[in-house]
């Protein structure tokens, strides 16, 4: 797209303005949702370029943006594996003279992995990095407000049952059959369910495409962008599922290994791990809606996820035990 190329020279000027890179050659790549972003190869080596886009991203949101790049900083420094970040003028988030934001960033050599693929291996050394990401920031990062809570059971009903005229309306047996499973769990439960969910600083988005591996270990964990104070938890879970659940099944064996790593920094007892379950199938519940042309890869994935965990609530104990 012509809009494009021309935010990519604009961005790329500005870089050799601020840091003096000469830009060799580049790459775009082409993963996430409306943010644009390039490999760049320059006489100081690769690095990783990012644009902010501005619907997305619009100004009210920028100074939550800086401070979780401050923190992905922070945590650079203290040896976890995520890209160095670059700054002018004490600023992550950069501008272009007309207003484009954007990061740069090394560019951190790995490989994602797809969905429900991970080795015993691969797990443990994941869930030892998150447990070292979660002590370094309760040790370092001051806490602030929470910044997004649980839907009440009141919302959850009232965002299925608008799910569920839709399904009627366009006559979807798929997603009723799955949606009356969620009746039945949010009729039998309630947010007091989550009361003992401790609450920080996260990265809040830890999916298969935010992390790279170099064999069976984390190469570096990515996209630092969302991270706020919200339940510690759901950097339990999330990976959890994104990387053990294959064909409607569970690698127990790599849930088993993902929470040896993790004990090593932290305690994570059964309770613990299927309580942070079933908080992200509170959180992404009102995702199970009949499927769109435009719906994403990761949304598909999402949804598949949340379904297992609504067909085996009742059994995630006996499961993981």
């Amino acid at each position: 797209m012509v809009v494009d190329t021309e935010i990519k020279e604009e961005i790329f000027e500005a870089v050799t303005q601020l840091f003096g890179f000469e830009i060799q050659d580049w790459r775009q790549i082409h993963l996430g949702y409306r943010n644009l972003k390039w490999q760049v190869k320059t006489a100081n080596g690769d690095l990783f370029v990012k644009q902010y886009n501005k619907q997305r991203y619009p100004q009210e949101r920028v100074p939550g943006l800086e401070k979780a790049l401050q923190i992905q900083n922070r945590l650079f420094n203290e040896g976890l594996p995520c890209p160095e970040l670059f700054s002018y003028k004490g600023k992550f988030v950069l501008n272009t003279g007309n207003g484009e934001r954007f990061v740069l960033m090394g560019f951190n050599q790995g490989f994602t992995l797809p969905p429900g693929s991970a080795n015993p291996l691969q797990m443990y050394s994941l869930g030892k990095v998150i447990g070292r990401m979660h002590v370094l920031l309760e040790k370092h990062i001051v806490r602030e407000p929470l910044h997004w809570d649980l839907s009440s059971k009141t919302e959850m009903l009232e965002n299925l049952n608008e799910r569920y005229d839709e399904a009627i309306g366009l006559d979807c047996s798929k997603t009723l059959h799955h949606l009356e499973k969620q009746r039945r769990i949010l009729e039998e439960n309630d947010t007091d369910l989550f009361a003992q969910c401790e609450k920080g600083w996260a990265h809040w988005d830890l999916f298969a495409d935010n992390i790279l591996f170099s064999e069976n270990e984390v190469s570096s964990i990515l996209d630092f962008d969302r991270m706020s104070v919200v339940y510690t938890d759901f950097d339990i879970s999330r990976p959890i599922l994104s990387y053990c659940i294959h064909e409607n099944h569970i690698s127990v064996e790599g849930v088993s290994a993902f929470v040896s790593g993790y004990q090593e920094f932290k305690p994570l007892p059964l309770e613990k791990l299927v309580r942070s379950i079933k908080l992200t199938w509170w959180r992404e519940a009102e995702w199970i809606t009949v499927e769109k042309p435009g719906d994403s890869t990761p949304l598909k994935r999402f949804r598949k996820e949340n379904v297992w965990i609504a067909e085996n609530w009742d059994r995630l104990e006996d499961m993981f035990s």
